[in-house]
């Protein structure tokens, strides 16, 4: 069983994915509606309800042995009229979504019935007295075709059908009375709207007399224009397009069910089931999430993966502190190499990580010096004012930061400020809520994404934050990204005495990663996969395995 499923997921691989496939799916389950209302909606058919011999003959008329022979002679005639006599009741409808006008029609519809010739016909059980009478006045009566036009209409059918009622019956002269010539009837200029519909009943005689079966045989002509359809409703094709359809429909549906329920198919994906926690950096924890995701795609829903961003520090010592039985589906993520990490840890480098300072919009600035930075966390400027190149209108200055446990802050304060933090003192951001006597405003916030936020909304604020994080803002123009000392971030300078707020993204672990593991399978995934990589590159970050540049930054913190 385990091969038929990893053969149907590769099937659908080569289809292009779960994607293409429901597309395809729906496209088919779609194809007969838009058949049926777009490309061939226009549809006449027909169907023959009845088509059997009238029922009145010479064993009815006398109940002698020799009904016939015994017989007056008018009622004989009558006899030998009747017994081959049948009658056709063919009803018409337009099956389409649109009307049918005479105009549709490239071929009008026509009926013959082999040797059968026509002696009467009528229409009953139209939708309205006017399609009744446009009915009558459109049927067109033929003899074999390719003798002559079928110019005859039913006024002239029912004057002769009088004149040879009564040859029938006056007294014989030895010769057989002449049949009708029509074999076939045609409705000219056919006009029906959505639903509607009516019946034809045609009289007809099969030539000759003697015995014998009645003909049966009912053909239709006609063809309407572009793609429109004619067809005889009591025709059972096996082919058909809602059959084919559906039944592709329900065999792609059955692959897909079955290959979603196979191990993977990527034979570059080394996996393994089982459960496994991811601590750590709220900074990388969502591209790790987006390579779990791609993870689970490849390896199926045993690879239980769940991550818990609690900070770079607290991480490590989550880690650093578990047992050996909780070590072994446990894994943390530094921003940098963490303090914390004993002698019983391991560690892989995985990412370049690049941050930023930001200020609120409204601080007319785009660089600030190291010096001048160090001197807002100090509580030397407070206001904008009084930031060379600040600007003269007085803006107080507010600082967000990040808590105790971030490795982006501990990154910050000994890259860039080369000391702690200030004060913790406001609550809100906005002033000294919690301490009044505090050099300058500052608040913490737990990640990011919130310091972004705050900064984007309040005036004067200044903080830190990842790339990634502050991309939409930067869109938006809520906030501005600083140069410091007037540099960014250049991978060709970088180790020298260029940008210095970036740092390496560290994977930690406790103990061996034992063969065949979750663990041991994630984390390599992680470090080579492309699909990892492609995951890393998508949120911001520069894989420590992408080129030669990038593996020597890697070295080096």
């Amino acid at each position: 069983m385990a091969g038929v499923l990893d053969g149907l997921a590769r099937l659908v691989t080569f289809l292009g994915g779960a994607g293409p496939v429901v597309l395809s799916i729906a496209l088919l389950v779609a194809a007969p509606f838009v058949d049926r209302l777009v490309v061939r909606r226009k549809r006449l058919v027909f169907r023959v309800l009845y088509n059997s011999k009238i029922g009145v003959g010479p064993e009815v008329l006398h109940d002698g042995t020799d009904a016939v022979a015994s017989a007056p002679p008018q009622l004989r005639q009558v006899a030998r009229l009747l017994d081959r006599m049948s009658m056709v009741v063919i009803r018409i409808r337009n099956g389409g979504s649109y009307d049918i006008d005479p105009d549709d029609f490239d071929k009008p519809l026509s009926f013959t019935f082999g040797g059968r010739v026509v002696w009467n016909a009528r229409v009953s059980e139209a939708s309205t007295p006017e399609l009744r009478a446009e009915l009558r006045e459109s049927l067109r009566f033929f003899p074999a075709e390719g003798s002559r036009p079928a110019r005859d209409n039913l006024l002239t059918v029912r004057r002769r059908l009088t004149e040879r009622l009564t040859r029938w019956l006056a007294p014989q002269t030895g010769q057989d009375v002449v049949e009708p010539a029509w074999q076939g009837v045609r409705i000219d200029g056919l006009s029906l709207k959505k639903g509607q519909k009516a019946k034809l009943v045609v009289v007809l005689r099969e030539p000759g007399v003697g015995e014998g079966e009645i003909t049966k045989l009912v053909r239709h002509s006609g063809k309407l224009k572009d793609a429109g359809l004619i067809k005889d409703e009591k025709e059972k094709r096996r082919l058909t397009l809602p059959r084919v359809s559906g039944g592709l429909a329900g065999v792609l549906t059955v692959v897909l069910v079955l290959s979603l329920m196979s191990r993977p198919t990527d034979a570059t994906v080394v996996c393994a089931s089982g459960d496994l926690r991811v601590e750590g950096s709220s900074v990388f924890l969502p591209a790790i999430r987006a390579i779990a995701e791609e993870y689970r795609k490849a390896c199926g829903d045993g690879a239980r993966i769940t991550t818990e961003p609690n900070g770079s520090l607290e991480g490590v010592r989550s880690v650093a502190e578990s047992d050996p039985a909780e070590a072994a589906g446990l894994i943390a993520l530094s921003d940098g190499r963490s303090d914390d990490a004993g002698s019983g840890l391991q560690a892989y480098k995985i990412a370049v990580v690049v941050y930023h300072v930001v200020v609120n919009s409204r601080v007319e600035l785009t660089t600030l010096s190291i010096e001048d930075l160090r001197k807002i966390n100090d509580g030397r400027y407070t206001d904008w004012n009084q930031v060379p190149g600040g600007g003269k209108a007085s803006l107080p200055i507010r600082i967000v930061g990040r808590g105790q446990n971030s490795g982006t802050r501990q990154l910050f304060e000994r890259r860039v400020l080369g000391a702690g933090e200030s004060l913790l003192s406001s609550n809100s951001c906005l002033e000294k809520d919690r301490n009044a006597a505090a050099p300058v405003i500052r608040c913490e916030r737990d990640d990011n994404a919130e310091i972004v936020q705050k900064i984007s909304t309040i005036p004067g604020a200044i903080g830190y934050a990842d790339a990634l994080s502050i991309a939409e803002a930067r869109r938006a123009n809520s906030v501005t990204a600083l140069t410091l000392d007037g540099k960014a971030f250049d991978p060709s300078t970088a180790d020298r005495s260029g940008y210095p707020f970036w740092t390496v993204e560290y994977l930690y672990f406790k103990g061996d990663l034992e063969p065949g593991s979750l663990r041991a399978s994630f984390i390599e995934f992680v470090r080579r996969h492309a699909r990892a990589q492609a995951r890393l590159n998508e949120s911001g970050f520069e894989p420590c395995t992408t080129s030669q540049t990038v593996r020597e930054l890697c070295d080096l913190r």
